[in-house]
C-alpha cells in the first residue's frame, strides 16, 4: 500500500527533468563542477590579495585587482550552476529539442577542453620560453596565470608548474570556456528555426 509521502514524493520526481545519465554525460558535469569549484576558490585567493597591499597611504589599488575576484567567482558560481542544470531544462520549448540538447551536452565541454588545454600550455610556454629579464605587471601575470597568486612570494620550480600551476589555470580558464560554450547554446536556442 502506497502511503501519502510516498505519492507525494514520486509525483514531485516525476516532475523534475531527468539529468544525463550516460557515463560521459555525468563526468562531464562532474569535471565542470570541480573546475567551478576551483575557479570559486581562486577568485576567493584573488581577494585575499587585496589584504595583503601595503597600507601606504597614497598608494591605490588597481582597479582590475578588484575586478578579478569578482569575476573568477561569477564564472566559477555560474560553472557550478550549469553542471548540475537539466538539460531538458535548456531544451524544453525549443523549435529543436534534440540539436539543442546533444549542444548543451558537447558544445560547453568542447569549449572547455579547448580553453583549459590552451591555458594549460600558454602557462607551461611562458614558464619555459619567457626570459629572465622580464618583468610584467602583476595585472598581465593574474590575468594569464589565475594560479600565480599561490606563489606570489616563491619562484615555482617547473614540476610545480606542470603539476599544479598549469592544471589549476587549465580549470579557471576551462570554466570560463564551458561558461561561453553555454551562452552560445542559449543563443542558439533563442535564435529561430531556419524557414520558419
Amino acid at each position: 500500500m502506497m502511503t501519502r509521502q510516498t505519492y507525494a514524493h514520486r509525483l514531485l520526481l516525476a516532475k523534475i527533468p531527468r539529468m544525463s545519465n550516460r557515463l560521459i554525460g555525468i563526468s562531464s558535469r562532474c569535471i565542470l563542477f570541480v573546475c567551478g569549484a576551483v575557479t570559486v576558490l581562486m577568485g576567493n585567493l584573488h581577494r585575499s590579495l587585496l589584504f595583503l597591499k601595503p597600507l601606504v597611504p597614497g598608494n591605490s589599488t588597481p582597479v582590475s585587482w578588484y575586478l578579478f575576484p569578482v569575476a573568477l567567482m561569477v564564472v566559477g558560481g555560474s560553472v557550478m550552476v550549469i553542471a548540475l542544470l537539466p538539460t531538458s531544462w535548456v531544451a524544453e520549448k525549443s523549435t529543436r529539442p534534440n540539436r539543442i540538447a546533444l549542444a548543451f551536452t558537447s558544445v560547453p565541454v568542447k569549449m572547455f577542453g579547448a580553453f583549459a588545454l590552451f591555458s594549460y600550455l600558454l602557462t607551461v610556454g611562458l614558464d619555459l620560453l619567457a626570459p629572465v629579464s622580464w618583468h610584467p605587471s602583476p595585472t598581465l601575470v593574474f590575468s594569464l596565470c589565475p594560479a600565480c597568486v599561490l606563489t606570489i612570494t616563491v619562484d615555482p620550480s617547473l614540476v610545480s608548474v606542470l603539476l599544479i600551476l598549469a592544471p589549476l589555470d587549465g580549470a579557471v580558464y576551462g570554466s570560463f570556456g564551458a561558461l561561453v560554450g553555454f551562452v552560445l547554446v542559449i543563443l542558439r536556442r533563442l535564435s529561430p528555426a531556419p524557414g520558419s
